[in-house]
């Protein structure tokens, strides 16, 4: 599927080789008439509040997964059109405006709450003093009541690419419960509370509760969601990675020391009968941690004192070298742990260093060079620009030398990686469903990618043609000789199916509507790989008879149109 004449930085013109016409661009505005906005069958005025807050919940264009997954506008709107006219239209869409802001907000509890497990492990007793554990205890049942309730209304897949996302609750469900619905539940449930109101005889009751509130350890799994909605929050507003690894990094470090923290205070406490008289600042460090009259800020406070010493410093500190067992032992962990973590803050540091000059710097430096370029080359202001969004929609503002990459790669691992893109390709052109996939793969290897722009001029009528395309992703329009817009084609269609079997001139133009990457299938690799016997032979064959047709029928009933017109205005 790697092109084999094309270079891939380049804009494609023109498909034809016989084609040297000065004109490649093409004004398009539009004579079909556009469907109107799906939600104004459902609302009446586009300016009322349920029109308004129904838009929150559909999925939304600029979310960083529509952005990646659902690319040309074609995509867009069938997602858009599928949630809206579905038996579930109140379910919430995956990549919604209200979804995207709600992960931010879960950003920002996933973290709290990782960073009140271990306090509560550690200050427990005092905490329960206070009765605040209880209040702190509700709240958070109650948030991850409500996460369970907007998990279960948001749409879900289990397709890696997120293109069939299921909108029925019973699978989103399904799909939840095979997730991280046993962890959200036990989180859920009220046990502190529990254990709070009512007295238990049976031991084991006792015994259930106390796991159940152990088992909340078990939320540490959801940092990696804190990295991705991150991830999400960069992406939409378009900042600097280079800022979202500083900020990760933060967050990280934070976690990890205020974790250290905690446990150093349960590590020392934890045993009942600690060996007096044989350090006195050890007793007295003991004692002082111990003793809930000291709050738990001083507390607190004297363990992060005492943990940056362990972590950073690499000495007693204050405390001088333990002289018990349970001291050294404590110190000796502190010390190992915080050998790893600079180790793991020098490593980042040398990461970030990279990062600032890797992808996104070379990419600032290729449009430099391209600004540069067309300065010296006094190209008009036009071009200036679709040269700009031509760089800005192929590499998305990361460069990379993709042919470059490709060449390290071993044999196999290249048409692994080959096969992959080919099998995303073939499986978005409904005409070759049912044939052999291997045989799809072979002919995919042999096609050529191309890019277009908005107004490109992809195929010109009465140029002789021989290749036709497949449109990848984007939207283009359909043109017959006399000017007659006829059709749009979008993600899985394919035009010019005719040139593979006659050697005729085109009977239509094809205009780029958006950006648009399209895969050319030229005759002579369609003749060497497709005998007239095969299935897909017979399916193109009959799509060109059958298009070939429907043109030229257009075509005569637009120049009679045409022909009328003329006439009334010379009888006027």
């Amino acid at each position: 599927m790697e092109s084999r004449n094309l270079p891939e930085d380049s804009t494609a013109y023109n498909l034809e080789d016989d084609y040297h016409d000065d004109r490649v661009t093409y004004d398009h505005k539009c004579s079909l008439r556009d469907a109107p906005p799906i939600l104004s069958s459902r609302f009446k005025s586009p300016e009322s509040i349920g029109f308004k807050i129904r838009q929150w919940f559909l999925i939304d264009r600029d979310h960083p997964q529509t952005r990646r997954l659902y690319r040309s506008t074609y995509l867009f709107r069938t997602e858009l059109t599928r949630h809206v006219k579905s038996d579930y239209w109140y379910t919430i869409h995956p990549f919604s405006k209200f979804r995207f802001f709600w992960d931010c907000w879960l950003l920002v509890y996933i973290y709290a709450i990782l960073l009140i497990i271990p306090l509560v492990m550690s200050f427990a007793p005092s905490l329960m003093r206070g009765h605040h554990l209880y209040l702190l205890s509700a709240v958070v049942n109650v948030l991850a009541s409500v996460e369970i309730l907007v998990n279960c209304l948001t749409g879900s897949s289990r397709d890696k690419y997120h293109r069939n996302i299921s909108l029925n609750p019973t699978r989103i469900f399904l799909n939840y419960l095979r997730g991280s619905f046993l962890i959200d539940f036990i989180f859920a449930l009220p046990s502190a509370l529990l254990a709070k109101a009512f007295t238990f005889e049976e031991s084991w009751v006792k015994t259930t509760l106390n796991v159940l509130s152990a088992l909340i350890v078990l939320k540490l799994v959801s940092v990696r969601l804190i990295w991705r909605y991150l991830m999400n929050i960069f992406e939409r507003y378009k900042l600097e990675m280079i800022q979202y690894y500083v900020v990760r990094l933060i967050l990280v470090s934070g976690l990890f020391i205020h974790w250290c923290i905690c446990v150093y205070k349960l590590g020392v406490v934890i045993v009942e009968n600690p060996e007096y008289g044989l350090d006195e600042p050890w007793d007295q460090h003991v004692e002082f941690l111990r003793d809930m009259d000291n709050g738990i800020l001083n507390r607190y406070g004297k363990c992060f004192a005492t943990v940056l010493f362990y972590l950073f410093v690499l000495s007693f500190g204050e405390l001088g070298i333990p002289k018990t067992v349970h001291g050294k032992i404590l110190a000796a962990i502190c010390i190992v742990i915080g050998i790893c973590f600079q180790m793991y803050l020098f490593l980042q540091f040398f990461k970030i260093i990279a990062i600032k000059s890797s992808s996104k710097r070379k990419y600032a430096a290729a449009i430099s060079q391209l600004e540069a370029y067309m300065t010296m080359k006094q190209f008009p202001r036009e071009m200036k620009n679709r040269l700009m969004y031509y760089y800005e929609k192929k590499f998305e503002k990361c460069y990379f030398a993709e042919d470059k990459i490709i060449e390290t790669f071993s044999g196999p691992l290249r048409n692994q990686i080959i096969d992959n893109r080919a099998v995303r390709f073939y499986q978005k052109v409904p005409i070759f469903q049912g044939i052999p996939e291997h045989f799809l793969l072979l002919l995919a290897r042999n096609m050529e990618k191309e890019i277009y722009l908005p107004n490109d001029m992809i195929m010109k009528a009465g140029t002789v043609g021989s290749a036709m395309c497949f449109i990848y992703s984007g939207s283009v329009a359909v043109y017959t000789q006399s000017g007659k817009e006829t059709e749009h084609l979008h993600d899985g269609d394919h035009f010019g199916e005719i040139a593979l079997f006659l050697k005729n001139k085109r009977l239509v133009n094809v205009i780029a509507i958006e950006f648009t990457q399209i895969f050319v299938l030229r005759r002579k690799v369609f003749a060497e790989f497709v005998r007239p016997e095969h299935e897909l032979y017979q399916r193109f064959e009959k799509v060109a008879k059958e298009r070939m047709q429907q043109t030229l029928l257009e075509e005569e009933q637009h120049k009679n149109h045409l022909l009328m017109e003329n006439v009334g205005t010379n009888n006027e």
